[in-house]
């Protein structure tokens, strides 16, 4: 009987040993609630820097009111621009028209000259 009980101690101290083993691997694979607080802080710290759908509906309201006020801006730069060039067509004219009236009186004035110097 000594012997069995022998034996048994053996045995119980070699199970004794192994799962301690397990124990210390088992732990190595399982977190801890330390190990939990820090991932919820830097999945906090990770999701203040995502942009959440309110803001991109804000942004998408922005865009749109920023492309609205540019539209109208380019609808009046347009309207300006059609008036300069209504300007600048007239201011053409009138250049080309006293360019033609000076060649004509410089014409008149170089013939009256001819002719009157023999």
């Amino acid at each position: 009987m000594d012997d069995q009980i022998t034996q048994l101690g053996r045995r119980l101290t070699a199970v004794e040993k192994d799962v301690a083993v397990f124990t210390a691997e088992a732990r190595a694979h399982y977190a801890t609630k330390d190990d939990l607080a820090g991932l919820d802080a830097r999945v906090a710290i990770i999701q203040s820097n995502y942009a959440t759908k309110e803001d991109i509906a804000d942004l998408r309201t922005e865009i749109r009111d920023t492309e609205a006020r540019l539209s109208a801006q380019i609808a009046a730069s347009d309207i300006r621009i059609a008036g300069l060039e209504a300007r600048l067509l007239k201011s053409e004219n009138r250049m080309m028209r006293w360019s033609l009236s000076m060649m004509v009186v410089l014409t008149t004035i170089f013939t009256a000259v001819v002719k009157l110097v023999p």
